[in-house]
């Protein structure tokens, strides 16, 4: 028989689960007011751990009061181990910390901390060779905690730094009379050197404000001091400082900014930085690097695994040597001895440690200074950076007279670096170019189209195809030069006893050299004068820089006397040497003699009597030559 249980008995039953419920929850919420310190040692190791991933140890643990949902808890003789890679010495050592909890934060897997107070506190942090730190939570670089106040007693720290090359040790205080002090002395770079660092106290302030500070690193190797507020205490994440910055080198101070800076001569700078997350910002930079003045402001942002860099550079002056360090230039100076001086750069263009990096640098350089004498005055363009493309664009580049302008490329992106050039040379006078406007005064305009492949711009143009071009229309030449020109020794002798200043109008000078694997051949090199014309052939070695040419040339008007030998230049880029007509090599400071002049005249006297050499190259200049096509010349010769 079925029997139907009473309305008010369900009700009861309800009643009676609905008790025990709230009584169970009541006796589970009054249990975790009242943890004991042996399970809170284990809670407070597994969070340890976890939060350095190595061993932790606790040799004892007390609470402040047996009931409490926010407990102060009291830890004693912690030790937390370092990773494998940092060596066998503790990473930390507390005699004492206490700090006040929250369970229910812990239940829902916050780890908040106040009221910390460290006695105590010995700390070693390690960064390796490799990058590695043994602080970051799981190779994570995460805060493992955060707290609101804090207070450290007789606690020392160690600094050990192999990538920078830095070691420090010294003492940590903090409290609430005299906020944070870390000081310490140690090395850097194998020179003595003394860490300051402080900031207010972390009692009583809010711990997501702004939180000052300021620090100083001063060593020989480098003088490095900064204030500025970080966004919450030592939140090293999200800060913005003003920096100033003295060293022999940029070098020392790239060591500890990492930011893949190179050595140069001493520098002096000042700065004020940004830093959010993975970004850094470059709001304003201004100093010196050796004679060299400038300013820059930049952006460097990470983003998908890569650099991107956005800057401007304006230099009030510059000189290229103050971008090497004593070291660099010492190894210049050894090439220059070995090989002896060149024309062409040794400048290293090889990429393969630039890494994953992208964006544009706009440059302005208002004076171009140098040890070494030089055409150039000023230069500005826009180098853009695009997956391992160096390109340099808008590049103008101003001379003593006229400028140089056009672009330049650099492609690593596999194999030896790839460079090319287009530029474009516009009213410079060739005085300028070649030191001396006796002879030939003229302003010029060029072309250079060259690519070659190598680890600096000298061995990749050594190898270099393309064509390298300077025309001029206009202009004069000394007479005398001009009839030697024309190989009329009759004409020439009878400009030097007449008017040895006279000069004779210059109707176009074409100079076109193709580039085959870094062989300069005429195509052509010809000079038409008033009185003249002469034309070029031979080539130019770009490898080692050597000049072979050899200039035939045909009076226009009567030539009683045909000088027999060519005008002959050798030698290199650096130092040519020109043999005039037989007359020996023709340098500054060096006249023929007049027992060259009198050989000379013998052998044109010979030649007209039809005694001597039979050159028939030669005989064909000896006819009165058809002047040169000009425009024609010059508009092939600037494609």
């Amino acid at each position: 028989m079925n029997a139907t249980r009473p309305a008010f008995l369900n009700r009861q039953w309800l009643a009676i689960v609905a008790i025990t419920v709230l009584a169970c929850g009541v006796l589970v919420i009054l249990a975790l007011g009242a943890v004991p310190p042996s399970l809170m040692r284990s809670l407070i190791t597994n969070e340890l751990s976890g939060a350095s991933d190595r061993p932790v140890e606790i040799g004892a643990l007390s609470r402040d009061s047996f009931f409490s949902y926010s407990p102060a808890i009291t830890v004693h003789d912690l030790r937390i181990g370092q990773p494998a890679w940092a060596g066998k010495a503790d990473f930390v050592k507390v005699e004492a910390m206490s700090a006040r909890i929250n369970v229910f934060d812990i239940i829902a897997g916050r780890t908040s901390l106040d009221n910390v107070t460290i006695d105590g506190l010995d700390i070693s942090l390690v960064r390796g060779e490799d990058g590695r730190t043994n602080w970051e939570r799981g190779g994570r670089g995460e805060n493992a905690l955060q707290f609101a106040d804090l207070i450290i007693t007789n606690s020392r720290f160690s600094f050990k730094d192999e990538k920078r090359d830095l070691a420090l040790a010294g003492t940590i205080q903090v409290n609430a009379k005299k906020g944070v002090r870390l000081t310490a002395s140690g090395t850097f770079l194998n020179s003595k050197a003394d860490f300051r660092f402080a900031g207010p106290a972390f009692t009583g302030n809010d711990p997501d404000s702004d939180y000052p500070f300021t620090f100083s690193l001063r060593s020989p190797a480098l003088d490095l001091a900064g204030t500025g507020k970080m966004a919450g205490g030592l939140n090293l994440a999200q800060f913005n400082a003003a920096l100033s910055a003295r060293a022999p080198t940029l070098k020392n101070l790239d060591k500890v900014i990492e930011a893949g800076l190179f050595g140069t001569q001493p520098i002096d700078l000042h700065a004020t930085v940004r830093h959010q997350k993975k970004d850094w910002y470059v709001d304003e930079l201004n100093g010196s690097i050796g004679q060299s003045r400038l300013s820059a402001k930049a952006s460097i942002l990470k983003r998908d695994g890569r650099t991107k860099i956005d800057a401007t550079i304006h230099a009030i002056r510059l000189d290229f040597d103050d971008l090497a360090d004593d070291e660099g230039l010492a190894r210049a100076a050894a090439e220059k001895r070995r090989t002896g001086p060149r024309v062409l750069p040794n400048t290293r263009i090889n990429l393969s440690k630039m890494g994953p990096t992208d964006g544009q640098i706009d440059f302005i350089i208002d004076r171009l200074i140098s040890r070494r004498e030089s055409v150039f005055r000023s230069l500005k363009g826009k180098l853009t950076l695009d997956n391992r493309i160096i390109k340099i664009s808008n590049l103008v580049a101003g001379m003593k007279s006229g400028q140089l302008t056009g672009t330049v490329r650099l492609d690593h992106r596999s194999g030896a670096p790839k460079l090319s050039t287009d530029l474009t040379l516009a009213g410079a006078s060739i005085s300028d170019l070649i030191g001396d406007d006796d002879i030939i005064s003229a302003k010029m305009r060029g072309r250079i189209k060259l690519s070659g492949s190598g680890d600096t711009i000298r061995t990749a143009l050594e190898k270099a195809n393309g064509k390298a071009t300077m025309v001029a229309s206009g202009g004069s030449v000394r007479a005398t030069a001009a009839h030697v020109l024309g190989q009329n020794l009759g004409g020439a002798l009878e400009k030097i006893i007449d008017d040895p200043k006279a000069r004779v109008p210059l109707r176009c000078l074409v100079v076109n050299f193709s580039a085959n694997n870094g062989v300069l051949t005429p195509s052509p090199v010809a000079v038409d004068t008033a009185v003249s014309i002469g034309r070029a052939e031979g080539n130019i070695m770009l490898d080692g820089e050597k000049i072979s040419l050899i200039m035939r040339g045909g009076a226009k008007g009567k030539s009683a006397l045909h000088i027999v030998d060519p005008i002959r230049i050798s030698g290199s880029l650096n130092a040519p040497a020109v043999s005039v007509a037989g007359l020996g090599l023709a340098r500054k400071a060096q006249k023929p003699s007049l027992g060259d002049v009198i050989t000379v005249a013998a052998k044109s006297v010979g030649s007209a009597l039809g005694i001597g050499k039979d050159d028939k190259q030669d005989a064909a200049f000896i006819r009165k030559p058809k002047s040169l096509n000009c425009a024609a010349l010059i508009a092939d010769a600037m494609q």
